[in-house]
């Protein structure tokens, strides 16, 4: 049993269609040359028929993601969050938001003949402009929603939508997202199959955690975790003794942040190994993806420019990226600011494990584990909607 006393203090390419679509253009390559990695799996599978069933369960979940995209519905955001990815995160500029509906009805029917297999609706909150939403409903067969859970969207929208938290209690929220919202976002998603609480663990958060999952055990939503990772922005604030602003700088300082160290991330790490030990039914999450990500330093291998090549939500090859005005963007992924020495986000740690790297292929054990983490990959980012299959073969044209 896991206590709120117990919790750790924090510190004072294309590829063949059984590999993720876009792992071989990302260049240099954890995962090594395709057909290696191929006949590697081929050979463990050969060794361990057991796990052939999960293995083509596997290519399965992963031709869902062959060709994502994301799209910006708006710039539009009623939430201040601390080192806010969007707003303070190289956004630049706001440009002339499209307005006009039956133009983003018409960009959503060229997107889905262009072949999108799942579309990722972003920006700053998606959930202020439903129209869009509804519109983007009638055209891809997979789609997920980025929200604050402020606002509820509208439940003719057949996509997983996905409420970032960011506390569990009163204090904490209004330290880290400018207002308490985390009991709205339960009251107004109570009990609603579409929708999945993404807890974005801090170390200024992890006593909260329980209580987080208490509650979405209570509301009847799951849950799963996404670490704090700072952007470029954030860190030159930082190390420029930046003075504190009413936005996106309000309370961190340089020796109070809510960045993890080390000891912070074995905290995390136990912190969800209690919770899904304690929180089987409610808890989505993957206990060698939770080791993987922990892990101290560099999540991902970056380059003399501090980009990480390999990382899996890079904007490359087939993946593409919107803004509200329905622009292609040319973005480093789909969080172009966070820093990729320090980025541990779910979105590029778990896109990355959609091909398995070396350490994936060491022999059938860590085999095991990787299919392992793609089965909880689709749990977590789709949502099978019970009538989407036929409502997609009925979409317009």
């Amino acid at each position: 049993m896991l206590n709120e006393g117990d919790v750790c203090k924090p510190d004072a390419r294309p590829a063949p269609e059984s590999l993720h679509s876009d792992s071989a253009q990302r260049e240099p390559s954890p995962h090594g040359d395709v057909r290696s990695v191929l006949r590697r799996i081929a050979d463990i599978v050969e060794a361990r028929p057991d796990l052939r069933a999960s293995y083509e369960q596997a290519k399965k979940i992963i031709r869902v993601f062959r060709k994502p995209a994301f799209y910006e519905i708006t710039q539009r955001c009623n939430l201040k969050c601390e080192g806010c990815y969007y707003f303070d995160g190289g956004l630049g500029e706001l440009v002339p938001e499209q307005s006009d509906p039956q133009v983003w009805e018409e960009f959503f029917a060229s997107e889905a003949r262009r072949g999108v297999s799942i579309a990722y609706f972003v920006g700053a909150e998606p959930a202020l402009e439903q129209e869009r939403l509804v519109a983007a409903s009638r055209y891809f067969p997979h789609g997920n929603i980025g929200t604050n859970g402020t606002v509820r969207i509208d439940p003719a929208v057949p996509y997983r939508v996905a409420i970032s938290m960011w506390a569990g209690d009163d204090d904490t929220d209004r330290k880290l997202r400018g207002a308490s919202v985390f009991r709205k976002a339960f009251k107004n998603y109570r009990g609603d199959p579409r929708a999945l609480v993404y807890y974005t663990l801090s170390r200024w958060n992890l006593q909260s955690a329980r209580t987080v999952a208490e509650m979405c055990r209570d509301n009847g939503l799951p849950l799963t975790f996404n670490l704090y990772s700072p952007t470029a922005t954030f860190l030159s604030k930082l190390r420029d003794g930046h003075a504190n602003d009413n936005a996106f700088f309000r309370v961190s300082s340089a020796g109070d942040t809510p960045m993890f160290t080390d000891a912070d991330l074995a905290c995390a790490r136990q912190t969800v190994l209690d919770l899904m030990d304690e929180f089987p039914q409610t808890v989505l999450y993957s206990k060698p993806y939770n080791d993987w990500s922990t892990k101290p330093g560099p999540l991902h291998p970056v380059d003399e420019a501090g980009v990480a090549p390999a990382c899996g939500s890079r904007i490359v090859g087939s993946m593409s990226y919107y803004g509200s005005d329905l622009k292609p963007m040319q973005k480093k992924c789909c969080t172009p600011d966070l820093d990729c020495r320090n980025c541990r986000i779910m979105s590029g740690g778990w896109s990355t494990k959609l091909q398995p790297d070396e350490s994936d292929l060491a022999d059938e054990a860590a085999f095991a584990l990787w299919l392992e983490m793609v089965q909880a990959i689709k749990r977590i980012f789709v949502y099978d909607h019970p009538d989407r299959a036929a409502s997609h073969r009925k979409r317009p044209s």
